[in-house]
């Protein structure tokens, strides 16, 4: 057996609630990622955990795709685990995000992955993989985060938008973050799709 152990470290000029919600919106893998996800959908989530199907391009290799399971939890309210599977190989990514001041945090985010009997000859591959694929949906989530800190400091709420008076667009509290997050109405939304999702609680969270 062998274990790959990666870790990456950075600092964001957003809120770490910020962070966590873009860890946890998953609709926008089909916009924002969509060099790797060609299809992601989810099978259940509630107010902790989210069960989710991609078929992803793999980073280097464009003329091939796989398919993977994920299930990731907030494990605490700063930390975000993520189980998968990948090529067969099991993997386990921890996000941990930390306010440092009311707008700005620090992030760090640890993949590990355990190769045995034949998986072994795949861990160079992944090795090289991971620093790409970390540093390619950094850059591309960056936007979103950024835009998103500015827009809730302007006092917007979602799916209702900016106060219609301009004297009300400031906000100085607290931002929050709350599982589940609000999405588009099943009909509208890809991520949603699977005859499956949310099994047992059909649109709880609308």
């Amino acid at each position: 057996m062998k274990i790959l152990d990666v870790t990456f470290k950075r600092k964001v000029n957003c809120s770490a609630n910020v962070c966590k919600w873009n860890h946890w919106d998953h609709d926008h893998l089909h916009h924002t990622h969509k060099s790797f996800y060609k299809k992601a959908q989810i099978f259940y989530e509630d107010d902790r955990v989210v069960f989710i199907w991609h078929v992803m391009q793999v980073p280097l290799i464009p003329f091939l795709k796989v398919s993977t399971y994920d299930f990731t939890v907030l494990k605490d309210k700063n930390t975000v685990v993520t189980y998968g599977f990948q090529f067969g190989v099991p993997s386990c990514s921890t996000a941990t995000y930390k306010d440092i001041t009311k707008d700005k945090c620090s992030v760090r985010v640890n993949y590990k992955f355990q190769f045995s009997g034949l998986n072994i000859f795949l861990y160079p591959l992944i090795k090289l993989m991971i620093p790409r694929w970390n540093q390619e949906t950094w850059n591309e989530d960056l936007p979103l985060k950024s835009r998103r800190q500015k827009i809730l400091r302007m006092n917007f709420k979602d799916f209702h938008g900016l106060p219609k008076r301009t004297k009300d667009r400031k906000f100085s509290g607290k931002i929050d973050f709350k599982l589940p997050i609000r999405r588009l109405r099943r009909n509208n939304n890809l991520i949603t799709k699977h005859p499956f999702y949310n099994f047992g609680k059909k649109d709880q969270h609308i």
